[in-house]
């Protein structure tokens, strides 16, 4: 063999192995992304399916309230798990982002939608949860004079905040809270109107708290509430622990997964019947639309707050991270119109804003 030959095999020989340790090396470098993303495909899966099983594991429940942000997360994993082997994987991500976008489909914007024109005589509510850590009293106050709101709800308030919103509440001479009960409550309803009967306190002494007015409106009499729900977190409480009166929680509404955010719930929708057909119920429901408390309070009470989800928490996180857990529901022959979210004003929670009309006789 010439010395030409033997240099052109050593070439090649040294191209070979130089080729195969690249190939190698990828393959190294390839294997840890590989792993996140099948591993990232088989979680949103689990997460995906996690809420049917949350009446033997009631934390589980808590999976359902990040659906939005699973049809981001099975999209995104379904794409890149086709970059790698075995590529049935990525079905994974198609059946995650399938699954949650049929559930979320109806609370979803409409293509193209604006948000409508204020009604004419229409009844402006705005409800504000201002969190206990929010120390930015100048844009919540300024917020809150800008709307010039018929009606607002106030949640988690403290002795600072009372002290911040004095011009607010000279503003709004009629007001009703709990915050000299036991234990404090921390909410607080605001009228322009006069009230023509109000209450403020727990629900028949049971969680959670409550606070509404009556006021007239279109003629008739209506009642404007605000409330407060727990996470969705707490399984229900067998009640073994209630020895303080007033503390026993009724059995979670039906079709309901069992937490105490059901419970609660469940006690708000047996004193709901008590109150006046015409209800327009704010709050933070610490809860989405699409829910099984929700669904199951809703046909418990006759409340509705259908139309297009408003993420508002955590107020500082993208539209696609946050959460709809605050809401302004009605019933009876009040209709809710240009249900919109407010600026942040340094709460964990943006606001939420609707116009209340009539329905048409």
């Amino acid at each position: 063999m010439s010395v030409f030959h033997r240099r052109r095999l050593v070439n090649h020989r040294e191209n070979r192995s130089d080729t195969s340790f690249r190939r190698r090396l990828a393959g190294a470098l390839a294997y840890p992304l590989r792993l996140v993303i099948q591993v990232g495909l088989l979680g949103a899966a689990l997460a995906t399916l996690a809420p049917l099983l949350a009446g033997w594991l009631p934390v589980l429940a808590f999976f359902e309230s990040f659906r939005l942000q699973l049809c981001f997360g099975g999209a995104a994993l379904a794409v890149l798990g086709l970059l790698f082997r075995p590529r049935w994987m990525a079905l994974l991500g198609a059946l995650a982002l399938a699954w949650n976008l049929a559930i979320l489909w109806p609370y979803l914007p409409s293509r193209g939608a604006s948000a409508a024109a204020a009604a004419a005589g229409g009844l402006k509510v705005v409800s504000v949860n201002l969190w206990y850590r929010n120390d930015s009293y100048d844009p919540a106050l300024n917020y809150l004079l800008r709307t010039d709101a018929d009606v607002i709800g106030l949640i988690e308030l403290t002795p600072q905040w009372l002290a911040a919103l004095q011009p607010l509440f000279e503003r709004y001479p009629y007001r009703a809270d709990c915050m000299q009960s036991t234990p404090p409550c921390e909410i607080m309803l605001l009228s322009k109107h006069p009230f023509k009967k109000s209450f403020a306190g727990r629900v028949d002494g049971k969680r959670p708290a409550i606070v509404w007015g009556e006021i007239d409106f279109a003629g008739r009499t209506i009642t404007v509430a605000e409330t407060h729900f727990a996470w969705p977190l707490l399984p229900e409480d067998d009640n073994a622990q209630a020895t303080v009166a007033g503390t026993v929680q009724p059995d979670p509404l039906v079709g309901a997964d069992p937490l105490v955010q059901s419970q609660q719930a469940a006690a708000l929708a047996q004193y709901l019947s008590g109150v006046d057909e015409d209800l327009v119920l704010m709050g933070d429901f610490n809860s989405v639309p699409w829910s099984t408390t929700h669904q199951a309070f809703r046909a418990a009470t006759g409340l509705h707050n259908d139309g297009p989800m408003v993420e508002t928490w955590p107020a500082w996180g993208p539209y696609w991270l946050r959460l709809p857990i605050d809401h302004i529901f009605v019933r009876g022959k009040l209709e809710r119109r240009d249900f919109r979210r407010g600026p942040f004003i340094g709460s964990d929670h943006l606001p939420v804003e609707a116009e209340i009309v009539a329905k048409a006789q």
